[in-house]
């Protein structure tokens, strides 16, 4: 739900654990509480604040195509294969 929020530049705010998984950086792509009253201070703050909006939207919209985009998931699969072939190369040279 935190990437659909995030592709659609709507600015987060998540946990730290969250964050962790997602590479997310406070103030960047998110803003990360992890109490009940940090959360709810942070959500107010991204309403009143319309430049952190449009700049940790920007962030989050940036963070989703560079780690979880099409494109992202393309060239993690095309490393993975080249150091298959890599390996397999080797395996072959060293026979």
């Amino acid at each position: 739900k935190v990437n659909q929020s995030l592709a659609h530049g709507l600015p987060c705010v998540v946990t730290s654990v969250a964050a962790e998984g997602m590479a997310l950086q406070h103030r960047i792509d998110a803003l990360i509480a992890d109490s009940a009253e940090e959360f709810a201070a942070h959500v107010i703050e991204l309403y009143r604040d319309k430049a952190l909006w449009e700049a940790v939207s920007a962030g989050g919209l940036q963070n989703v195509r560079g780690y979880f985009s099409f494109e992202a998931a393309r060239r993690a699969l095309d490393e993975m294969f080249q150091s298959i072939d890599y390996e397999i190369a080797a395996l072959d040279t060293a026979a």
